[in-house]
């Protein structure tokens, strides 16, 4: 039967607003939350926008469950809490919870080493445990940075054997088990294949049968095929120009960190079994929020997949998720017996922000604070001082493959993002300026009386790299290719328009800045080291990100084509 467009947004609406009455509780308290989930959801209530979807569970309940914005644009079909989005690093608590489970039953040991269950992950010479992988304590290199260094685009296929092939050739850890706290998905990539190894069954069909069967959780799973067709998955999508979007591709299928496709209505029922422990008993869901320790003793506050922390004076558990488009947020207050979701395609959507908001609408309101005195506005005799501008010249560093640029073009000062135009600054105070093309202002702020150390954008505090003057010359003697053992790819420096770059087939052209002595930083928010023979000739670099540190490449002899001049 074909109904409109427009009368199935109506028929959509009509079930959701039904659905929100009969979950909801009586009583004022619910139309004001649903009215206050309802204002903070409004811009993405949209046929012609992503959204998400929303289920909160109050008291072993689901209390509210719909959707807002687009599940499809090109189809404009209603996000509904029915509706599939990947829940992507979210996952990690499924797993945990599955490892809670097999302690439970005496088939893992936490205080196991990792050989025992996977023995083609490298000796290390160090004991990795369970609990290791679990705390993100074991050194093990991240895959998603790794994988980006080895040339591997992100909307490429990425599947759980091409992360286990990666950790086969990791060649050393980025810290001793146990010394540090570092995220590393590929921990729970790693726990997924013991829960295989230890059960005789598939991750995916051992979750499936112990985890969201049992719960009703029907329009759950793994995936573990990028290809499989799913029924009512949200596409999703990232900003484009002009107010537009784009779809936001992924092809990833990683067991254990990520990947996991669930719904609403689905969520709303795993956040109940927190309550109800009908799946993994009590014990087993406690073990889950104990938190970590390091070989120093201090405590790591991350349980089995979820953060631990806390939130208006209560104990707060959570777990974002960030992959392609889809962002997703889980928020727990067990003392509250309170837990929020949001499912979302939307990649500029604030999951975990909404989450907590919408937390503070079930808690009411809050303790009143202090009146805050509004800042002063400078006084019409502060007029800005261009002679003072020249120490806010340099490039700072916002974040992972962001870099702001300050030049002046005389008595004006022009910001200058990656990847963008030039924007003019308009003066607010010496050390405040309005970017009217970014709708925000720029602040920046020196070391005491010292020089500029960093600037202040939107909430960042974004440090001024420091960058050494080489000639030509030396900074041709970077120029070549350099091949590591571990990632099996050959990185080419050149030299283009006077600035040492790489080409990244996902990302284009990447800048090096040289912040010392042999050291560059890149747009791609690493760092680089270059060694030299006893010659004093450039013979190797490492390659360092936030997840994955000293990646080594060798200096090869690959093309006699010359790399530096060309443009």
């Amino acid at each position: 039967m074909n109904i409109s467009k427009k009368r199935a947004w109506r028929l959509a609406i009509a079930v959701l607003v039904s659905t929100l009455v009969l979950l909801a509780p009586e009583g004022h308290g619910r139309d004001r939350i649903a009215a206050g989930v309802d204002r903070l959801l409004a811009p993405w209530n949209r046929p012609d926008a992503p959204g998400a979807a929303v289920v909160i569970v109050k008291d072993g309940a689901v209390m509210l469950q719909r959707g807002y914005g687009c599940a499809n644009l090109e189809q404009r079909t209603p996000i509904t809490p029915q509706t599939v989005f990947d829940a992507a690093s979210v996952a990690k608590q499924f797993t945990g919870l599955g490892i809670a489970m097999l302690v439970e039953q005496g088939k893992i040991s936490l205080d196991d080493d990792i050989h025992k269950y996977l023995p083609d992950v490298p000796d290390f010479g160090k004991r990795i445990t369970v609990a290791n992988l679990l705390h993100h304590t074991s050194g093990l290199r991240d895959w998603p940075e790794t994988l980006a260094i080895s040339g591997l685009a992100m909307e490429d296929v990425i599947t759980l054997e091409t992360i286990l092939e990666m950790v086969r050739h990791q060649r050393e850890l980025d810290f001793a088990p146990g010394e540090e706290h570092q995220y590393s998905n590929t921990g729970y990539n790693l726990l997924a294949v013991i829960v295989a190894e230890v059960t005789g069954q598939s991750f995916r069909a051992w979750t499936e049968a112990n985890l969201f069967r049992p719960l009703g959780m029907k329009q759950t799973h793994f995936c573990d095929n990028p290809a499989e067709v799913v029924r009512q998955r949200a596409d999703a999508y990232a900003s484009g120009d002009h107010g537009t979007y784009r779809r936001a591709v992924s092809q990833l299928s990683a067991l254990g960190s990520s990947s996991l496709f669930i719904t609403a209505e689905d969520m709303g029922k795993w956040l109940v079994n927190f309550e109800t422990a009908r799946v993994g008993g009590k014990q087993a869901i406690d073990a889950m929020h104990q938190p970590g320790q390091l070989n120093s003793g201090k405590r790591v506050d991350y349980g089995f997949g979820v953060a631990l922390g806390e939130y208006r004076g209560t104990k707060l558990l959570i777990h974002t998720g960030g992959w392609a488009g889809y962002r997703s947020a889980v928020v727990r207050l067990p003392e509250k017996k309170l837990g929020i979701a949001i499912l979302s395609n939307a990649a500029t959507l604030d999951a975990a922000n909404l989450a907590l908001k919408i937390a503070d609408l079930c808690l009411g309101p809050k303790p009143e604070d202090k009146p805050t005195v509004p800042p002063k506005t400078p006084a019409a005799a502060a007029k800005p001082d261009p002679s003072h501008w020249d120490a806010y010249l340099g490039t700072y560093r916002l974040g992972p493959n962001w870099w702001l640029t300050i030049t002046r073009e005389g008595d004006r000062l022009m910001a200058q993002a990656t990847r963008e135009s030039k924007f003019k600054m308009t003066p607010r105070s010496d050390t405040h300026f309005f970017v009217e093309a970014y709708g925000a202002g720029v602040e920046f702020v020196r070391d005491g009386s010292g020089p500029v150390m960093r600037l202040r954008y939107r909430g960042i505090q974004a440090p001024k790299l420091t960058v050494t003057a080489l000639t030509p010359e030396r900074l041709g003697g970077y120029a070549g290719d350099y091949w590591s053992d571990e990632l099996q790819r050959v990185v080419r420096l050149e030299i283009r328009g006077g600035q040492l770059m790489t080409w990244h087939r996902a990302a284009g052209w990447i800048r090096l800045l040289p912040t010392d002595a042999d050291r560059f930083d890149t747009e791609a928010g690493q760092g680089i080291v270059f060694s030299r023979d006893a010659a004093m000739q450039v013979e190797a670099m490492k390659i360092s990100g936030g997840r994955a540190r000293h990646l080594r490449f060798k200096r090869v002899s690959l093309d006699p084509e010359p790399l530096v001049g060309r443009e």
